[in-house]
């Protein structure tokens, strides 16, 4: 110290000056930090794709609203994953396969609790092949394509690019529909 209470080296107030310099690098690193997270925000929504979406929506057992290109929708909890499909618990019981090309949009919802296990099952099955596996036990379906209301009935047999339904209130009438084009199974619950 001089003579009259100074600081050395002319610094008035050291101890002041030390203090705003590690004020100025909080507000920097601080700075930093924001830019950095912000980066990697939007590296991440760059790099996201809709079947990592859907991923996510079903690992956390996030209940959705499914919305088709045909104008149908589903609320639930995505459940299984396929190569081409999703499958939605509605909660009801109820299953529905949706062919992946055909979602229109998903939207998570905002207030809805999340499924109790939050597993999903991921499968190395198309549709189509899913479609075939549901025919062994013959069960009641309802399958949409874009040609109009759903055809239900029961799903007698799945051929290599074909599925057979044994229409309700006719026992004799079969429909043959194309599994190109369908658009999505519906499997009541019981």
């Amino acid at each position: 110290m001089t003579g009259r209470g100074e600081p050395p080296f002319g610094e008035p107030d050291l101890l002041g000056a030390l203090h705003r310099w590690v004020a100025e690098a909080r507000v920097d690193d601080a700075a930093r930090a924001r830019a950095r997270t912000r980066w990697l925000r939007q590296q991440a929504a760059e790099d996201t794709t809709f079947a990592s979406v859907l991923t996510d929506l079903a690992e956390r057992g996030r209940p959705a609203l499914v919305h088709t290109t045909v104008g149908r929708r589903h609320r639930g909890t995505i459940v299984a994953i396929g190569v081409d499909f999703v499958g939605i618990d509605t909660g009801s019981g109820a299953l529905v396969l949706v062919s992946i090309g055909a979602i229109g949009a998903v939207r998570a919802e905002p207030h809805g609790d999340a499924a109790a296990s939050g597993r999903v099952v991921h499968l190395e099955l198309e549709l189509a092949n899913a479609v075939a596996e549901l025919a062994a036990d013959r069960p009641r379906v309802a399958v949409s394509t874009g040609a109009g209301d759903p055809i239900a009935g029961e799903l007698r047999s799945v051929g290599r690019d074909v599925a057979t339904i044994r229409v309700d209130g006719d026992t004799n009438a079969l429909v043959y529909v194309p599994l190109a084009a369908v658009v999505e199974v519906r499997c009541p619950g019981g």
